[in-house]
């Protein structure tokens, strides 16, 4: 029928990207050949002895189905709000998992601390020594305290420095989110070991009396790091726990359901990952005070509190 000719026409010209129909009419006039098509369809499969026939009206009508019901391309607004607003939404909705992972942190961060402080020769259990660079307890106080000053270097080395943080930091907090796969164990065992070492490198300053500068040193790049590295943690264990869990759902439509949650929380951690980079890979090495570093840190601490705590999405008009 000349109808099932022109839907089968007219569907691959409205499916290509940039086609749209020019007026009303032609609107109206591919609608209308859709619907009656796909309601002869089912009978033209029953009684019709020509599966070409039907073929051909199936392909017809499959892509025509896709160019009346496919989705706008996303503006640029549409895609910064779905940053700003649904990624701290996802945090929030999942918040048990991320605090979880904190507990984690924090947890292992303190027996490594009070470990190494009670007795300077387990820091050798919790700390790289390829990592330590020479920061450990045969190190002069001097040596330590020389890590926490300025470093003397040029604009092109600051920037590739940071770009090796971001790429490091990246890896650790993903994989964190990656190995959640394996029951969530790997997430564990990599939320542990940056525990551990951050509490063992921690106690060894403390110890040398050199808590306030070390201390403005770590703790403002040190927001928006660990700060990811403990979001991809929850992801990880988010999805670790619905590939064994699964509810009422089919494992994999829990993995569909739950796995793009944690995937875009991942995503997300993606600029506060960068952020971290610049400011140890260029702030850390300057010249500010210790105040300043300790004013940077509360700003970090408070704005990505809120940010995750009180953003929410303005309603849409009905």
């Amino acid at each position: 029928m000349d109808r099932w000719r022109f839907l089968a026409l007219e569907g691959v010209q409205h499916s290509r990207p940039l086609a749209r129909p020019r007026t009303l009419q032609q609107v109206e006039q591919f609608t209308s050949a859709y619907r009656q098509t796909a309601t002869e369809l089912a009978r033209v499969r029953a009684f019709s002895p020509d599966k070409r026939l039907a073929e051909y009206i199936e392909r017809g009508v499959a892509t025509s189905h896709f160019a009346v019901y496919r989705t706008r391309r996303p503006r640029a607004s549409r895609v910064l709000a779905a940053a700003v607003f649904g990624f701290p939404a996802l945090v929030r909705k999942h918040w048990q998992y991320h605090a979880v992972s904190l507990l984690v942190l924090a947890l292992t961060t303190c027996v490594a601390f009070a470990a190494v402080f009670l007795d300077p020769d387990a820091y050798y259990l919790f700390v790289d020594a390829s990592l330590a660079a020479g920061r450990d307890p045969s190190a002069s106080t001097e040596y330590l305290e020389s890590f926490l000053g300025p470093q003397s270097s040029r604009l092109d080395e600051e920037l590739a420095f940071t770009s090796f943080l971001f790429t490091n930091n990246t890896r650790v907090a993903f994989l964190c989110f990656a190995w959640g796969v394996v029951a969530g164990l790997g997430t564990f065992y990599l939320l542990a070991k940056t525990g551990l070492m951050l509490g063992g490198l921690s106690a060894l300053y403390v110890q040398r009396g050199l808590s306030v500068p070390y201390f403005a040193w770590i703790l403002p790049h040190g927001v928006p790091e660990i700060g990811a590295i403990v979001l991809c943690g929850g992801a990880g264990l988010l999805l670790g726990h619905r590939l064994i869990n699964p509810g009422r759902l089919a494992r994999k439509d829990a993995l569909k359901l739950y796995g793009g949650d944690a995937a875009i929380t991942a995503l997300g951690c993606v600029p506060l990952l960068a952020l971290a980079g610049l400011i140890e890979g260029i702030f850390r090495q300057s010249t500010a005070s210790v105040a300043s570093r300790y004013v940077l840190f509360l700003l970090m601490l408070v704005g990505l509190g809120l940010w995750i705590v009180l953003t929410r999405a303005k309603a849409r008009p009905s």
